[in-house]
Parts: C-alpha cells; structure tokens; sequence
C-alpha cells in the first residue's frame, strides 16, 4: 500500500506541474485518497467492517483536528496575532 501512495503522489505531482495550479488541486483530491478507497473496498469485500470504521474514523481526525492544528501553529509562530475573514468565510455557506 505505502508504494502505491507513494506512486499516485508523486503522479499528481507530476501531471499538476504541467497542468497548472487548478488543475493539480484537483488531481490531488481526487486520489490523494485513492489507496484509502482500495483498501476501503477490499475490506468491505472480506467483510471487515471495522477496519472501516477505523480507516473513515482515522482520515477525518487526521483532517480535521491535525491538518488544522498545524495551521493554526505555523501560522502562530509568524504571527502574533490572527484575525478572521467572515465574508470570505461566508462565501462557501449556503443555508
């Protein structure tokens, strides 16, 4: 698994410097998950429901909690103070 993420990563990283910034954004979030999904579907296929369970759980921690609490760090030791953009913020809501 580790050498298929490590192929399909430096693939999107390829295909995005010739395609452009938009473009390879795009590609990253389409299989940047890819080797999750394989491994999602092959363990659904075996029947292990909790590897599942576990492997959802594990990616939407990891994005949610870590991914933005290193943002907020890095962008704490450059700043001393932060501050927030409530229009730009509501530009992606929709109620």
């Amino acid at each position: 698994i580790i050498p298929l993420a490590s192929l399909l990563g430096s693939a999107t990283e390829a295909m995005s410097t010739h395609t452009g910034q938009l473009v390879g954004g795009l590609l990253n979030a389409t299989f940047g998950n890819a080797v999750e999904m394989i491994m999602c579907i092959q363990a659904v296929k075996a029947g292990l429901i909790q590897v599942v369970q576990g492997n959802l759980l594990g990616s939407i921690l990891s994005n949610l909690l870590l991914v933005l609490g290193m943002a907020i760090c890095a962008s704490g030791l450059l700043r001393k103070s932060q501050t927030f953009n409530a229009h730009g913020a509501a530009a992606n809501m929709t109620c």
